[in-house]
C-alpha cells in the first residue's frame, strides 16, 4: 500500500510542478493539497508496521499542520513590499509542525545543553547570511521568520541527535534526511518569496526538495 501511496504522490508532485509554470493554474490548488495529503497518507499507512504510537501520533499532527501550512500558503496574496496575513498564518501552522516533530524527538532522547548551543549557532547563521544578500528583504516580517528558524533549526538538531545517540536504524535515516531537506527547502522558498527577481526554476525546486522531506519523516514511522 506504501508503494502506491508513494507512486501516486510522485505523480501528483509531477502535476503540481507542471502547472506551477503552464497554463490553468487553478489546478494548483488542488493538486498542492492532494499531494499533502498522499504524505500523510504515507504516515498513517507506515503505523500499521509500527507499535510506537506516541512517534506515529506527534509526527501525525506535524504533517497535518503542514498540509494547512500549505494550504494558507496557496492563498498568499501579498505585495512586492509586503506579505500578507496568508503567509503568517502558513508560517505559524509550519512553526507548530516543527513543535510536533520536536516533540517527537525530543520523546525518544533527552534534551541537551548542546542542542539548544547548536540551535542557536544554526538559526543566527543562517540568518545573518541570509539578511547579508543583497537584493534580499524580508518584507517586515523578519520577526517572524527569525522565530520560525529557531523552531525548524532545534527540529534538526535534535534528528541528528537521535542518531548520536544510538539510534541508527533506517528510521533515523530518513528523519535526518527529512530534517535536512526541510530547511533545504525553507531556504530556497525564502529566496522565492524575498529575493528581487527569484529564477523562475525556484518554486519547482522548492516543491521537489519539500515533498521529498515530507515524505522522509512520513515513511520514517514504517521504521521506527
Amino acid at each position: 500500500m506504501v508503494y502506491l501511496l508513494f507512486f501516486f504522490m510522485t505523480l501528483s508532485l509531477i502535476s503540481l510542478i507542471y502547472f506551477t509554470y503552464k497554463p490553468f493554474k487553478n489546478l494548483r490548488p488542488i493538486l498542492k493539497t492532494v499531494t499533502s495529503l498522499l504524505f500523510i497518507g504515507i504516515c498513517i499507512n507506515g503505523y500499521s508496521s509500527s507499535n510506537n504510537f506516541t512517534y506515529f501520533i506527534l509526527i501525525l499532527m506535524g504533517l497535518i499542520f503542514s498540509l494547512f501550512g500549505d494550504i494558507f500558503l496557496i492563498f498568499e496574496n501579498g505585495s512586492k513590499n509586503s506579505m500578507g496575513n496568508a503567509f503568517i498564518h502558513g508560517l505559524l501552522s509550519f512553526s507548530i509542525t516543527h513543535i510536533f516533530f520536536s516533540l517527537c524527538f525530543v520523546s525518544i532522547t533527552s534534551l541537551t545543553v548542546y542542542d539548544i548551543l547548536f540551535t542557536a549557532i544554526l538559526s543566527i547563521g543562517s540568518l545573518s547570511i541570509l539578511k547579508s544578500i543583497k537584493n534580499f528583504d524580508f518584507k517586515g516580517v523578519f520577526r517572524y521568520i527569525a522565530f520560525y528558524a529557531v523552531l525548524i533549526s532545534f527540529m534538526f538538531i535534535k534528528s541528528i541527535s537521535l542518531y548520536l545517540v544510538g539510534f541508527n536504524n533506517f528510521g533515523v535515516f530518513l528523519v535526518i534526511i527529512g530534517a535536512l531537506l526541510f530547511i533545504v527547502s525553507d531556504l530556497i522558498l525564502s529566496f522565492v518569496y524575498f529575493y528581487r527577481d527569484c529564477p523562475k526554476f525556484m518554486a519547482g525546486l522548492n516543491l521537489l526538495v519539500y515533498y521529498i522531506a515530507q515524505c522522509c519523516i512520513a515513511l520514517s514511522v514504517s521504521y521506527m
